[in-house]
């Protein structure tokens, strides 16, 4: 650990890591290697280092084991062990997969079996370190997860792999549920997603509302980097966040029940309003003013009632009400950056605001395909914006961003993005309002400023990310923007 970090333990979190010092947004707290990286499950064929997907066609294989492996990996140190192993044992690669995005089974042994391979290479950090990571078998016992890896994971390594002596079913039935439970999602140099262990990561304890962001670099053997994402006092335990943070409570919930085998019980899960956002409130049929919200979020069957009137409707009611909305919104994805895809979102914003509040998820999903498309699409490029629509993607950025603050603030990759999003239809609708006369000399040197502002945040943010990242890329634009910026401020009559 970088930081002064104490680790702690109790029943209801298991084991926990503290702060023992004060720290500010954006300090380093630790970073460490991957334990171990690899395939995801139900991936279809893919190298087995890059993950790079093949052509089912013609598969790239490795000289040795006759495994997937393309030319960029072929000397690569990750594959040896597992290597090995099927060279020994005879063990086949059967590419019967006939279409490219069929799921290959075969490689579900892939990230266990390395992981069992690196403990027999690392017996003190088994003990030490990685034994003590969680992996909820009792409640896996009970899952159909438990069954698919038995068969697909247990009885391949114990079969055609030949490793029952070395291995036994309940030793390996542990690694897949401490990859289930604790795996972090990453991206290859090559923009694949893969999962990696990090056991020191691996210690914090999950909040919806996290105190640290991540950063995993794919050019450097995939080191994570933890940050505190806001200011954290001496004392407070380190919160990361296991699910997805844009998301309603009953959608999380459900996510961390069924893969990492626990119900939250933060601040924001057990509050109906999700501190206040109203973040899954559904407007009420009964009265003008009210919402109503489940009256016990943690209970996915629980009524849901108004909080201004006595009307109450059942969970399911709710839920199938939900159901239909979030088809109608994902039926967005299919037209993202088309006129029709904007007219789309634009449509349902006006349809669902008699039945959502303005802050529900679903909304704010469809605000966020707005942001991304609004400048990015024919016919609405950034120079052919009018200054309504301009200030409309303005507007846009202001109240995602504000809900940020309440439900995953601080120095976050998704802040940055709406901040890199911001800045252009700020500066440009001051421009515009400059040419028409609406402002004057100062009070635009003002607005090119505070575009400067949001795009050195949005540096400051993304350029810890790996350089063969998405974000890296931006940061290059963006940097090439606040260079043009500065200059034409510095040509502004100074203040006086």
């Amino acid at each position: 650990m970088n930081k002064s970090i104490k680790l702690s333990e109790n029943t209801k979190l298991g084991r926990y890591a503290i702060i023992d010092e004060n720290v500010s947004a954006g300090e380093i707290l630790f970073d460490e290697y991957a334990f171990v990286f690899g395939p995801k499950n139900n991936s279809k064929i893919v190298c087995l280092v890059c993950c790079s997907p093949f052509n089912t066609a013609k598969v790239p294989k490795c000289v040795k084991c006759k495994w997937p492996l393309c030319g960029n990996c072929v000397d690569e140190q990750i594959h040896n062990l597992e290597c090995e192993v099927f060279v020994k044992n005879s063990v086949e690669f059967y590419n019967l997969i006939e279409t490219e995005n069929e799921v290959c089974f075969q490689l579900d042994c892939i990230t266990p079996l390395r992981f069992l391979l690196k403990i027999e290479l690392n017996p003190e950090q088994w003990e030490t370190e990685i034994s003590l990571m969680e992996h909820h078998d009792q409640a896996r016992r009970n899952s159909p997860q438990w069954n698919v890896d038995q068969n697909n994971i247990v009885g391949y390594l114990h079969g055609p792999c030949k490793l029952k002596n070395r291995f036994s079913a309940d030793m390996i039935q542990r690694i897949c549920g401490i990859i289930e439970v604790n795996s972090f999602e990453a991206r290859t140099i090559y923009g694949h997603e893969i999962h990696c262990i990090f056991p020191k990561a691996a210690v914090m304890s999950h909040s919806c509302v996290p105190n640290t962001c991540h950063s995993i670099l794919a050019s450097d053997s995939y080191r994570i980097t933890v940050r505190a994402s806001v200011s954290i006092e001496k004392g407070e335990a380190l919160t990361t966040c296991y699910t997805y943070t844009m998301a309603g409570t009953l959608s999380r919930q459900d996510h961390l029940n069924k893969g990492k085998y626990f119900t939250c019980e933060c601040a924001r899960c057990i509050d109906p309003t999700e501190l206040g956002t109203n973040f899954s409130s559904m407007k009420c049929t009964k009265c003008d003013d009210g919402y109503i919200a489940s009256t016990n979020p943690l209970d996915k069957n629980a009524p849901w009632k108004c909080m201004q009137c006595p009307n109450m409707i059942l969970s399911f009611s709710a839920c199938q009400t939900l159901s239909v909305l979030q088809s109608e919104a994902n039926d967005v994805e299919q037209a993202l950056f088309t006129p029709e895809g904007i007219a789309k979102c634009e449509h349902l914003l006006k349809k669902f605001k008699h039945i959502l509040h303005r802050n529900h998820f679903i909304q704010i999903d469809l605000r966020q395909n707005l942001i991304k498309m609004l400048g990015r699409t024919p016919g609405y490029q950034l120079n052919e914006l009018s200054d309504i629509q301009l200030k409309y993607k303005i507007d846009l950025c202001h109240h995602v961003l504000s809900l940020l603050s309440e439900l995953h603030p601080g120095e976050t990759r998704i802040r940055a993005m709406l901040l890199y999003e911001l800045h252009a239809p700020i500066f440009l609708h001051g421009k515009m309002a400059f040419e028409k006369g609406l402002i004057n000399d100062e009070q635009l040197r003002d607005i090119f400023t505070t575009s400067i502002d949001l795009l050195v945040e949005c540096i400051t943010i993304l350029q810890r990310e790996d350089v063969s990242s998405n974000e890296n890329k931006v940061v290059y634009v963006a940097a090439n923007t606040l260079k043009y910026l500065r200059e034409v401020v510095n040509e502004f009559p100074q203040k006086k």
